[in-house]
Parts: structure tokens; sequence; C-alpha cells
């Protein structure tokens, strides 16, 4: 019979490495309870700034999906990836805003916005990922959003 594995020692030293890899994830860039904010120009130019209060639950799963008072902000670490979802004035016929940008993850993030009914927010999410994904500077996000007639956009943190 051999002897008992020593756990508590085992895990002691797991914890002082930061676990198996050897290195702890970074810190997220996004809380529960921050403030963030949302500039954006549609295709039409028409200007938008809208505040997204973050609540204080920590979201579960992937990407993570932070409610806000007006909508939502959703991040993927794994991409990294922003959505931040404005949809308090669409029930009421008002237009839904969804910024979407890719890569950075220090605000202000610069991205695609798009705006519309929540059926056509939606059914536009995938072009606007595909148009921030071959954008490698802030002019050809712009060129290849007003190509799409999609709007650009900037998030911040408050």
């Amino acid at each position: 019979m051999r002897p008992p594995v020593p756990t508590l020692p085992l895990a002691l030293a797991l914890a002082l490495v930061g676990g198996a890899g050897g290195a702890s994830p970074p810190a997220s860039p996004v809380q529960p309870g921050q403030v963030w904010r949302l500039d954006g120009v549609t295709a039409d130019g028409e200007q938008f700034q809208t505040v997204l209060r973050l609540g204080a639950q920590a979201p579960a799963g992937q990407p993570l999906t932070y409610r806000a008072d007006r909508g939502a902000l959703l991040y993927d670490p794994r991409v990294p990836s922003f959505v931040a979802l404005d949809t308090a004035d669409a029930g009421n016929g008002g237009l839904a805003l969804a910024c979407v940008t890719l890569g950075a993850t220090r605000p202000p993030l610069s991205g695609v916005l798009i705006s519309g009914t929540l059926p056509e927010v939606s059914a536009r999410l995938k072009e606007a990922f595909a148009v921030a994904s071959v954008a490698r500077t802030p002019a050809d996000l712009r060129a290849a959003a007003r190509e799409r007639r999609l709007g650009t956009c900037t998030l911040s943190r408050r």
C-alpha cells in the first residue's frame, strides 16, 4: 500500500506559484459596478452618447455578460472583444445601439457601431465583427465601417 499524497502542502505550493501554469490570469478590464461610456456616430452621421452602469453581480460563463442599467456589456477575454449594448430605448420605438471592439483591452476602445431596431442590430452583429477584424488602423476602421453602412464608436470607462 502506497502512503497517501500530502494534499495540503501540494495545494499550498500550487497556490504560491499561481497554479499549474505558473502564471495567474490577467485581471479583467471589466468589473461589476463600473460605469462605461459609449460615444458613437452612425453611418448617417447622427451622434450618440450613452452611459452603461454595470450591475453589482459578477457574471459567469463565456463571454462574460455584465448586466447594465441600459442593456449589457459583453467581454470575451479569449478573443478579446467587447460588445456594449444599449437597448433601453428600443422597446419604445427608439434605437438600439451596439458597439463592437476587437483586440485591445485598455479603454478607450475604438469599434464599429450598429444602430437600429433590435432585430436590425442583431442581424448585423456578425458583419460588425467582420469589419472590426480586418481593420488595422482607426482610418481603416472608419473606411470599412462606412463601406458597409455601419458607424464608428468609442468605448471608455468613467
